[in-house]
């Protein structure tokens, strides 16, 4: 299989796959690190709940009880909870910002990763799936050496970049890995296949992600949403949906409106999103800003929502700040297919979603200034928000479809057991 273009919808020599079907339906275990609901969790359901099932039999393999699992139980996906040991950050924070490597986060990791790889393996040998698709940093290792152990297929879906803090130590390791593990790599964004060597150019896809355009859509009432969180109807309201991290850079959203608010009396600010894999202190910063702002009444904190369509019916405009790193991300595509226009930062992976000046504003990397200056273009102007909005909406339904994201998959899963059909299984 050939690297694909960055900008393109599917890869070339997926579309030219035979679409045989296979004789039983295909076994596929999507292995998840995590069971909270972030945009790699949400990927994964889009996915497993989308695959034919006429050709493929999905189960989601979880760490522990969570919103993953009960979504996918909803959706009647298959579920299986396999434990695994507390994996730990391979760096300790100072403060909200200031990080620095812990070698003996790395050691426990690993001692981690290789239990888990031997408990895996025994649920490989119990369900002998056909494929194996990890999805998170650890999963990839410890699912990678369970599905080498067991002579299984082994898809690595990578959809975050690798760190390159303390010269680069992670991202060489974690490439030299890619070109051993996995049978093939999915990667969400441009910047990521970069990341990987010559050695993994003959098994890479760019395959950008995906939101279901139909349940993501204009014309959604957003009021009741407003009204439960105490938004009077004729506010305009700057959105931001993403999890409370300090790369994902809401400090910078809030100290824009700041600069807003005074003249913008129905001016109000929506964060969607929890803290989920941090310990909090990034959101306790970001309240207590809000106070010393005097903005407690028109900045609203909505935690994690599971009425992601009607909360983002709630918002006018859409502002989106990551810092750092993020490929495709799930929440910008889905205010895009709502048709809401959008403000973001300049990093590589939004500027590669976004595309075109018609699609969003992108402003420089913690310029709040210019920022906050953006934000005010989009809220006072009404035929510009109306041409970024419909920019937005276009974009989405031409290249981010769900159909396009499963039928890609699809293809290379097909692909994958053709060329494995005859491996036997490894007890």
């Amino acid at each position: 299989m050939s690297l694909t273009t960055p900008h393109s919808s599917m890869p070339r020599h997926l579309v030219k796959m035979t679409k045989a079907l296979p004789a039983q339906r295909g076994r596929v275990l999507f292995v998840e690190s995590a069971s909270g609901m972030g945009g790699v969790e949400w990927s994964t359901l889009y996915l497993a709940r989308r695959l034919d099932t006429h050709r493929w039999n999905a189960t989601v393999v979880c760490p522990e009880e969570g919103d993953l699992p009960t979504e996918c139980r909803r959706a009647d996906i298959n579920v299986r909870i396999l434990p695994c040991p507390a994996f730990c950050s391979t760096s300790f924070r100072v403060g909200s910002r200031l990080r620095f490597p812990n070698p003996l986060a790395w050691i426990w990791d690993f001692a981690a990763a290789l239990v888990v790889a031997g408990r895996l393996g025994a649920l490989l040998r119990e369900l002998k799936p056909d494929l194996i698709v990890t999805k998170g940093m650890f999963a990839h290792f410890y699912g990678g050496l369970a599905a080498r152990r067991c002579a299984i297929p082994c898809v690595w879906h990578v959809q975050d970049l690798v760190s390159e803090r303390y010269w680069g130590l992670f991202r060489h390791v974690f490439v030299r890995a890619a070109s051993w593990l996995p049978t093939h790599i999915v990667a969400d964004g441009a910047p990521i296949v970069r990341q990987f060597s010559s050695r993994t150019s003959g098994k890479i896809d760019l395959i950008h992600n995906a939101v279901d355009i139909d349940e993501f859509r204009p014309g959604i009432d957003g009021t009741p949403v407003r009204l439960e969180l105490g938004i009077s109807r004729d506010a305009v309201v700057i959105g931001h949906v993403a999890r409370i991290t300090p790369w994902k850079g809401q400090l910078y959203v809030l100290n824009a409106f700041a600069r807003l608010a005074a003249d913008n009396p129905r001016l109000h600010l929506l964060f969607v999103g929890s803290s989920l894999f941090d310990r909090g202190d990034y959101e306790h910063e970001l309240r207590r800003r809000t106070v010393e702002l005097g903005l407690s009444d028109r900045v609203c904190f909505a935690n994690y929502r599971h009425d992601l369509p009607q909360v983002l019916a709630a918002m006018d405009v859409f502002a989106y700040s990551s810092v750092e790193k993020d490929t495709t991300p799930l929440a910008l595509l889905s205010a895009m297919a709502a048709g809401l226009p959008i403000v973001a930062f300049d990093i590589e992976g939004v500027r590669e979603v976004l595309n075109s000046s018609e699609s969003g504003l992108l402003v420089p990397v913690g310029q709040v200034a210019l920022l906050a200056r953006a934000l005010a273009r989009v809220v006072s102007d009404k035929t510009l928000r109306r041409n970024l909005a419909q920019g937005a909406r276009r974009r989405a339904i031409d290249d981010f479809g769900v159909e396009r994201y499963v039928r890609c998959f699809d293809n290379i899963f097909t692909e994958l057991l053709r060329n494995h059909e005859h491996e036997p299984y490894r007890i």
